[in-house]
């Protein structure tokens, strides 16, 4: 089941949208933001659109407040981990690469 992200009434009466979908398991954790028919893709690994030509100054002000807080970007990387579990936000190391790393 999709996430959805709340927005204020206002926003979504603009047609602005946060969501992460739960048909792209494959592809890198990204949230999608709309605005109505619009969208971009942002990563959930480095805040960086993964399509080419997207940028900041092309989402509200409003929508780019609540992707930057804190509390927000770490529910949605919560929610892409709950939906996509075989597929983190946050890849996990080997215990034994950071052992011998930490030994050289």
């Amino acid at each position: 089941m999709p996430f959805v992200l709340q927005l204020i009434s206002a926003l979504k009466q603009a047609g602005w949208k946060v969501e992460i979908h739960d048909s792209e398991r494959l592809e890198p954790p990204h949230v999608t933001i709309y605005k109505k028919m619009r969208r971009w893709r942002l990563s959930l690994r480095d805040r960086a659109f993964l399509d080419q030509g997207d940028k900041w100054s092309q989402i509200d002000e409003a929508v780019k407040d609540a992707l930057q807080d804190e509390k927000n970007w770490k529910l949605l990387k919560a929610e892409w981990n709950k939906i996509h579990d075989d597929n983190p936000v946050e890849i996990e190391e080997d215990e034994d690469s950071s052992e011998e790393e930490e030994n050289d």
